[in-house]
């Protein structure tokens, strides 16, 4: 019986050391691993990773090396600790037609600066002159004379500030997001005939297509549909003659020539008759009245100008 007992100490005692080596090797070879790692990290930030070529992706007039400076960015800097975020946001801020700023590292010792230059898309009218904005309301340039050719001029906006690379600001922040929508849907149509744009009245805002058609467009909302439907609307109307055209609902335009409105808005008979476009997916139906109360309609195939439902244009009674 004594031997078991001396056996069965000596087995508990060679397993708690042998627990214990474990233990202390764990603890050993975390701690090699923590410095090795820590190590690691301070030569990255140090000795390794430095900075040796700049490529410069520029589509503005600014010089690329002007580029370069801005960015706070210099040759032997470390890739590791470069903030590439803050280094985009320098170049961009003091960049009046950088639209877009992207700072890429590429390792082990690249750094890319690409600059996407914004294009101008519309004057904003204020009491000294216009501001010329890209689609995303950043002022480009301040011009203290006539607006830039080519481009439409909205009014009724407010600027609060204009300062030049910064994004508009109106007095009633509302008009922001209306404008943006505004602007992006003329980008994004890219229709000549848009001359101009009142926006005084955001739920009546009126878009003037050429020298004879104004369309009361209602609300921003569907502002690319309501456009592009317009201008297919415009297609079918007596070349030379002046229009009011008014969206109606979601589907619908009505369509009135100027001659025919009266500051009473109704025609020589004393009935209000616009004409009214329909907008299906396939083909547009076009109903007119003349002065004289005669209805005629017309089908004409058309591709489609949004996903619109299907309706009869009827004349109000």
């Amino acid at each position: 019986m004594r031997d078991v007992e001396k056996t069965s100490v000596r087995r508990q005692q060679s397993t708690k050391r042998r627990r214990r080596r474990t233990r202390l090797h764990t603890t050993y070879f975390t701690l090699v691993a923590v410095l090795v790692l820590g190590l690691g990290i301070a030569l990255s930030m140090t000795l390794f990773f430095n900075i040796t070529e700049i490529v410069v992706i520029n589509e503005t007039d600014v010089p690329d090396a002007d580029i370069v400076t801005l960015s706070g960015i210099s040759y032997q800097d470390n890739l590791v600790r470069l903030d590439a975020a803050i280094a985009a946001e320098k170049v961009r801020v003091h960049v009046a037609y950088a639209e877009k700023v992207t700072v890429r590292r590429i390792f082990p010792s690249t750094v890319e600066i690409k600059v996407e230059k914004a294009e101008p898309v519309a004057n904003i009218s204020q009491s000294y002159g216009y501001l010329l904005v890209s689609a995303s309301n950043r002022v480009l340039e301040e011009l203290k004379g006539a607006p830039k050719e080519g481009l439409i001029i909205i009014t009724g906006y407010n600027p609060a500030q204009g300062t030049i690379g910064m994004v508009l600001r109106s007095e009633d922040e509302k008009r922001d997001n209306v404008l943006k929508t505004l602007t992006a849907a003329v980008s994004e149509c890219k229709n000549e005939q848009i001359v101009s744009i009142d926006m005084t009245d955001q739920s009546d805002i009126l878009v003037q297509f050429g020298d004879n058609v104004l369309f009361h467009m209602g609300t921003a909302s569907d502002a690319v549909y309501k456009l592009r439907f317009a201008a297919k609307t415009i297609e079918h109307l007596t070349p030379g003659r002046e229009y009011e055209l008014t969206m109606i609902g979601n589907n619908q335009i009505s369509e009135i020539p100027a001659d025919m409105i009266r500051k009473d808005g109704k025609n020589g008979s004393g009935k209000a008759a616009p004409a009214v476009t329909t907008a299906p997916p396939r083909y547009t139906v076009v109903t007119r009245t003349t002065a004289s109360g005669t209805t005629t309609s017309s089908v004409t195939s058309a591709e489609s100008v949004g996903n619109a439902v299907q309706t009869t244009a009827k004349l109000p009674e």
